[in-house]
């Protein structure tokens, strides 16, 4: 018992250690991410490309939000990609001159449905700089800034910003970005690490073309992610932003968060044992947040110890509130989002099929 007591502060206490190391590089990282300076003017036409597929209901906010932050020289493509329901008619009823709307009916073999889309905008573009935007963004402040960075970089990402309605959501979330900051941090985008978030992505034109565009990317279930993984082994300039200038919706449930996670980690999915042995240790870190208080009151962890654990873990879990606005009450919960997280990864590694939008992926 002695022994079992003395492995179980040991590894606690490791955790502890390493999560409180990861909290302040986090907190170091985000301070030397670029910011955009909203006083600068944008001189570079830009095209918005947003793919559609069923969004009736949010296609109409979203368009009114950037349109009310373009010149009149810039454009909107909306691409609605074979919608069942009134998407294409609800981006009708909130466009303007500045909108082209097109209709996908089909896509060619070997193509995912979302690089189509985007794709399809892109050809239609006349744009210097081109922002992919989904279907679900707000965009609450001006857009000027972001552009100016361009004259630095070949590409940039807004740090996501998601807004949760549900407590699913939101532990799902903090769960997933918390993960993300360990394994693919903002701050670095290197070829093994570099990535883009397609939500709210943006290109120069020329840096666009140079990367394949979603040509080189059409099979891929996360095009984006991909895209800058591509422009960094490349060696061009990309970056993620702060600044919080457009904010998405997510899932809103646990079995669409399964769903959502297995896609995302379907791209860059290890083998199944390494899968099960990372799901172990992250199932460990779960649950030892909820019963390390009952192991210290029944005297097999050291109180202190036991404390530290739980000011790291969840300290360090609360950083993602920068990126998800949420129910406080998620953090809470993040513990569930990241067992559900760790189902998701062995899923994925064992080739679950996945489901988007009603279509099978490639």
């Amino acid at each position: 018992m002695e022994a079992a007591s003395l492995l179980l502060n040991l590894s606690i206490a490791i955790l502890s250690a390493y999560m409180l190391y990861n909290a302040i590089e986090n907190l170091r990282g985000f301070r030397r991410l670029p910011r955009p300076d909203e006083t600068s003017y944008c001189s570079k036409r830009i095209s918005v490309i947003i793919p559609a597929r069923n969004e009736e209901g949010r296609i109409g906010k979203a368009l009114t939000s950037i349109l009310g932050k373009l010149d009149p020289n810039d454009e909107v493509l909306v691409v609605d990609d074979a919608s069942s329901d009134n998407t294409y008619s609800e981006a009708m009823d909130h466009c303007d001159e500045r909108c082209i709307l097109i209709k996908v009916l089909e896509r060619p073999d070997g193509w995912n449905g979302k690089p189509w889309a985007c794709y399809q905008g892109y050809l239609h573009s006349r744009g210097d700089v081109l922002l992919f935007m989904d279907a679900d963004v707000i965009v609450k402040r001006g857009i000027e800034g972001v552009c100016g960075l361009l004259n630095e970089y070949d590409a940039l990402s807004q740090v996501p910003r998601i807004k949760c309605g549900s407590l699913a959501c939101g532990s799902i979330e903090i769960a997933f970005t918390s993960l993300l900051r360990l394994t693919y941090p903002y701050w670095n985008m290197s070829y093994e690490k570099g990535w883009l978030a397609g939500a709210f992505m943006w290109w120069k034109r020329s840096s666009y073309e140079i990367v394949g565009t979603h040509e080189s990317v059409k099979d891929s279930p996360v095009e984006d992610a991909e895209l800058g993984r591509r422009a960094a082994g490349k060696g061009m300039k990309i970056a993620f932003f702060t600044g919080e200038i457009a904010e998405s919706s997510w899932i809103s449930s646990w079995h669409e968060g399964l769903l959502t996670l297995t896609r995302i980690m379907t791209a860059r999915a290890p083998r199944p044992l390494s899968a099960l042995l990372v799901a172990s240790v992250l199932i460990y870190v779960a649950l030892a947040s909820y019963l390390v208080p009952v192991t210290a009151i029944m005297g097999y962890t050291n109180p202190i110890i036991s404390i530290v654990y739980l000011v790291s873990v969840f300290g360090y879990a609360g950083i993602s509130f920068k990126e998800v606005d949420a129910n406080p009450l998620s953090l809470a919960l993040a513990p569930v989002g990241l067992i559900l997280l760790s189902v998701a990864m062995v899923r994925s590694s064992l080739g679950a099929e996945i489901e988007w939008k009603g279509r099978l992926l490639k």
